[in-house]
């Protein structure tokens, strides 16, 4: 199975103003770099960290910012054979593009969408025995179901109690049209540094697969206990189970759940914008809305095309840095829609060299780490990555030295 080229379609057409940015050459002062080759190597690292189990590319929320269609086309030309989305309009938005490979959808369903999930070939979370239910009410010999089975061990969200897991699998392992692809879970906590409730949960998972009857665990595909953080933590435990899934999406773009996990990753995105007007501001003068920063001395400002709009958080005011000409500045005033101030300093000092047009450097080599803006903005690198927005244009680089792409998504 192979992701084939995007065609041209009615349903990429209406979907254009949420998957895809503005192309490369459209004006606009902002641009996010997606290096796939550094996805690759991302690849290959995990797949070493799993012991070569396979491995489930999440490719939710526009993949994490990344482009949805143009990474899950990266990643299954290097292998990868499973993907998850949130929805079903994600996963229809694969199947659109051409990717024939078995996609997940992680959410709960709603029984009056499972014949979407047909439509499309999704995989459905059976997550209750009301949608266990569902599904085998559902499928048919014309519109069969992919049944992927979640167990609540901890998590507190969505999942089958231990004590309904087993007649869940036995109706849907009976059901004619309903294929049985895996049982899971999901950890609460494997991006923390105390791992004993993560390990609580492993026993709970283990003691309801040591229940079940070795002719119905032979029904299911897969065992799929991990993702990035514990595949990270835990690589033994989160692979000890007949025929692994894990489940890779922050990993998979190069940031580890917890900053000091691993250094072999490469982060994949590199934000940037440009500076688009140049100023001294005397003592005393105020920048930006709320003149939340005040200069205290006379100092150059620089005016950066990139703001909330674009994904860049206004709770970054006052706190953050970027990076220009290889230098640290810091961002001064509250954060715009569209734009953002930074401070160059005493006139005549090392930010006079700073001109219009200049690249400022958001996130990535040559500025901050996803890590540093979660923390300055008091939140998590998940939330950095997938909110940068859709108007901002993606530049896609297949190799260093490779002729740039320019890409929709």
């Amino acid at each position: 199975m192979s992701l084939k080229s995007p065609r041209k379609t009615q349903y990429e057409i209406r979907s254009a103003i949420i998957d895809t940015a503005p192309t490369v050459s459209r004006p606009i002062p902002v641009r996010a770099d997606v290096h796939l080759d550094r996805l690759r190597d991302n690849v290959s690292v995990l797949r070493t960290q799993a012991n070569d189990a396979s491995l489930m590319a999440v490719v939710k929320a526009n993949a994490y910012g990344h482009g949805m269609t143009r990474v899950a086309r990266a990643l299954r030309a290097e292998g990868v054979r499973h993907f998850a989305v949130a929805n079903v309009p994600e996963g229809a938005r694969l199947r659109e593009a051409g990717l024939e490979a078995p996609i997940q959808v992680f959410a709960a369903p709603l029984a009056e969408h499972l014949p979407a999930y047909a439509r499309h070939d999704l995989g459905v979370t059976v997550s209750s025995p009301a949608v266990a239910k569902a599904v085998v009410e559902t499928a048919t010999a014309e519109a069969p179901l992919r049944a992927h089975v979640k167990v609540e061990t901890g998590m507190g969200r969505i999942g089958l109690a231990r004590s309904e897991a087993e007649r869940a699998l036995r109706r849907l392992a009976d059901a004619p049209h309903v294929r049985l692809v895996s049982l899971w879970t999901h950890f609460a906590t494997a991006d923390e540094r105390d791992l004993s409730f993560t390990r609580k949960q492993l026993r709970r998972f283990r003691a309801l697969l040591d229940e079940l009857p070795n002719a119905l665990l032979d029904e299911i595909e897969h065992v799929d206990v991990a993702n990035s953080a514990a595949l990270l933590a835990l690589p033994d435990e989160a692979t000890a189970f007949t025929g692994p899934l894990i489940r890779t999406g922050l990993a998979l773009y190069g940031v580890a759940p917890r900053e000091d996990m691993t250094d072999r990753l490469r982060p994949v995105m590199r934000f940037t914008a440009r500076v688009t007007h140049l100023k001294t501001v005397t003592a005393g003068a105020p920048v930006s809305y709320g003149r939340t920063w005040i200069a205290d001395a006379p100092s150059r400002i620089a005016t950066v095309g990139a703001g909330y709009a674009d994904g860049y958080p206004r709770l970054l005011s006052n706190r953050a840095e970027v990076g220009i000409r290889g230098r640290r500045y810091p961002v001064v005033g509250n954060v715009c829609m569209d734009m953002l101030m930074v401070n160059l300093g005493a006139p005549g000092g090392e930010g006079a060299a700073v001109e219009v047009g200049d690249e400022v450097v958001l996130v990535g080599e040559g500025g901050p780490s996803v890590h540093e803006l979660a923390c300055w903005a008091e939140t998590i690198p998940y939330e950095i990555m997938t909110s940068v927005g859709p108007r901002v244009p993606r530049r896609y680089l297949a190799a260093k030295g490779e002729e740039e792409e320019q890409c929709e998504s």
